[in-house]
């Protein structure tokens, strides 16, 4: 059985794509898995580091204005559908995940008759998977999507290491929070603010940050500041502590009791699965897609937008110190409405055996 996963560029699209291609390893062992990404994007090291394959395709995103990159879209695109073409032969299922590598694949697998499952992580869907939507067998979503009526809404494929994070309560959470705060050299006694603002980090939320952390640390709150490859700056104090990346993401989590981030899907996701409170600065880009993600949280009462825009160190101090003085109110609804969908990945694969390979488990 020959699988191509397609949906790089960013770490949101990888990272469930990683997990997902991990469960129809582990369902079909015999499983053939091929990863189409792009150059420069997270997939060009993340795949790798999970010994999978990968391969590339050009970038051809759709311009959304008319400068050079538009006037070579056409036959960056066409030759991006012609590539994947040569690579869907003898395919049998194609698994999107949405980002512009996405869509040329969609294409050349409905040229070629290849089944197609996708999976939408965003509260907006984008182009890509729109277009995906209309061909394919499987549609997941982590939430629902309005007029999406063939939609199976199954969650977000997390790592399996936050996963189980998240499913820690009672007494092995108070160990495990004491365990991570002392692995990561954070202070065991008052609050953690866990901040980050994507793998490259966000020197504007940087900025910000560095700037309230003497006054955060006079509230008796640490700040656990995963500020980016290449952003370290030097801060003296003992309620600061600064890594420019993590991979064990379950430990920062584990040790924060409030959280300020991008609105990215995988990011919303996590920090509902884990129920805490956060502050999420969503970026403008795409279809307006983070604001609407960290809508929900908002909603909920677990949590405050503070736009982009408005991301000045006196407007974060004063969104920060308002979900600390109603910390237990904040935090009592960020664990009413921790998420429950924490097998996404499984279910994902459970509908494409069940729509696509018609087996069970391990049958195929």
């Amino acid at each position: 059985m020959k699988v191509i996963i397609a949906g790089g560029g960013t770490a949101g699209h990888v990272l469930p794509a990683l997990e997902v291609a991990n469960e129809i390893k582990k369902r079909f062992g015999k499983a053939d898995i091929l990863f189409i990404g792009s150059k420069g994007g997270a997939d060009e090291k993340l795949v790798p580091a999970e010994n999978y394959q990968i391969k590339y395709l050009l970038k051809a995103n759709f311009p959304r204005k008319l400068n050079l990159d538009s006037l070579t879209f056409i036959p960056r695109f066409s030759a991006a559908i012609v590539k994947s073409l040569f690579l869907l032969r003898s395919a049998t299922l194609a698994v999107g995940f949405g980002g512009y590598v996405a869509t040329p694949v969609y294409i050349a697998a409905r040229i070629l008759g290849i089944p197609i499952a996708i999976h939408e992580s965003n509260s907006v869907p984008g182009l890509a998977n729109r277009v995906g939507r209309k061909w394919a067998k499987v549609v997941a979503v982590f939430n629902p999507i309005k007029n999406w009526n063939d939609q199976h809404v199954i969650g977000f494929p997390m790592r399996s290491s936050i996963v189980e994070a998240a499913k820690l309560n009672g007494e092995a959470l108070i160990l495990a929070k004491v365990s991570a705060r002392k692995e990561l050299g954070l202070q065991s006694e008052g609050k953690v603010l866990l901040v980050m603002g994507g793998s490259l980090g966000s020197q504007k939320i940087n900025d910000a940050v560095i700037a309230i952390t003497t006054h955060l640390n006079i509230e008796n709150i640490s700040i656990l500041h995963l500020i980016g490859v290449g952003n370290a700056k030097a801060i003296d104090s003992a309620g600061y502590r600064q890594i420019p990346y993590l991979a064990k993401m379950e430990l920062a989590y584990l040790a924060a009791d409030f959280i300020i981030a991008r609105a990215g899907a995988g990011t919303c996701a996590e920090i509902e699965a884990m129920g805490l409170p956060a502050v999420f600065i969503p970026l403008s880009i795409g279809n307006g897609e983070q604001v609407v993600n960290a809508e929900k949280l908002v909603t909920s009462g677990s949590a405050k937008i503070l736009l982009n825009s408005n991301c000045t160190s006196d407007n974060l101090l004063s969104v920060v110190l308002e979900i600390n003085e109603s910390f237990t109110e904040f935090s009592k609804n960020a664990v009413a409405n921790k998420s429950t969908k924490l097998s996404a990945a499984t279910d994902f694969v459970d509908l494409i055996a069940e729509k696509i390979l018609h087996s069970h488990k391990g049958e195929f």
